[in-house]
């Protein structure tokens, strides 16, 4: 059984195409430590509320380069073992299986406090159903030259569904207030969020896109910034994208935007793009599921008039 949690990992994201997605709770430990701090407990308990009875979850633990290669086998195992107790205690139906997987591979400088980001658990779990979406309008993103940044990998599609639903007259109070806003101001739009671990828009946040995208055709003075955002990590790190792989989510999510604005017919030198990982977190600290999805979004900043 020792491959139990990496089969249960690979079985989640190849079922992502289909639902919406899984999710994942990072649980962080100060060095050559398991047990679980008041946080860590209450990030768990705030999980709990969010699955069902029989939900199946997949615990894995990991360490840094500080110690040895068994030590920090062993200390991996036991900090998914105390996070499986721990969930066990809350809700004794959870189907949870554990794993440790020693080190994490460094490619940073290695130092005496080792490397934070590390030292965690990660516990993997379906946040949603499968959801139909239909009479899907393809986006085809063109090649695009990535200018002044690192290229990021090549990155599936998402299919645009059209929704006539008003927005609510909030949105477009904060819409309207982009053609007044001074350069340098930015906006940021709680509607238009994203996937977990993905660089797809949820489905309820796709009429936002499309409202934005009307507003950037009629105001075409202003240029701007589309800035991406994630949830779930710490020390300002980027997310994996489980489509594309790679830690450049963040990054991924605001080319979403771009891309399907210059599908649409926004002009290039109008706006750029960047990922801050999870330096500008809307909702600090992460205590339940609606603050990690207020963290998924992006904002746009007004660059010039």
């Amino acid at each position: 059984m020792k491959f139990k949690p990496i089969l249960l990992l690979l079985l989640l994201k190849s079922v992502q195409s289909l639902a919406s997605g899984v999710d994942t709770l990072k649980l962080y430990y100060p060095i050559d430590k398991y047990e679980l701090s008041a946080e860590n407990k209450a990030k768990l308990e705030g999980l709990n509320k969010l699955l069902a009875d029989s939900a199946a979850i997949s615990v894995t633990g990991y360490a840094d380069y500080l110690g040895t290669s068994n030590h920090n086998i062993i200390l991996s195992r036991n900090r998914a073992e105390t996070v499986k107790a721990y969930l066990l205690t809350l809700k004794e139906t959870f189907a949870v299986s554990t794993g440790g997987m020693g080190a994490v591979k460094s490619s940073t400088e290695k130092s005496v406090m080792g490397e934070p980001s590390n030292r965690r658990v990660d516990v993997i779990y379906e946040v949603k159903k499968p959801l139909a979406m239909t009479k899907p309008i393809p986006v085809r993103a063109p090649v695009v030259p990535v200018t002044k940044r690192d290229s990021v990998p090549a990155r599936p599609k998402q299919a645009i569904t059209v929704d006539t639903t008003r927005e609510p007259a909030s949105f477009n109070a904060r819409l309207n207030n982009l053609k007044d806003a001074k350069v340098g101001s930015s906006i940021s739009f709680e509607e238009l969020t994203f996937q977990p671990g993905r660089h797809f828009l949820n489905p309820e946040a796709v009429r936002y896109l499309i409202t934005i995208l009307k507003f950037m055709q009629k105001h075409t003075n202003v240029t701007f910034q589309i800035i991406g955002h994630i949830c779930c990590e710490i020390d300002g790190r980027d997310g994996e994208d489980y489509d594309s792989g790679g830690y450049v989510l963040s990054v991924n999510r605001a080319k979403f935007i771009y891309d399907y604005f210059i599908e649409k017919g926004i002009a290039a030198n109008r706006m750029t793009y960047k990922g801050v990982g999870s330096t500008r977190q809307k909702v600090f600290p992460e205590r339940t599921e609606r603050d990690r999805y207020l963290n998924r979004r992006v904002e746009f900043l007004i660059t010039g008039k």
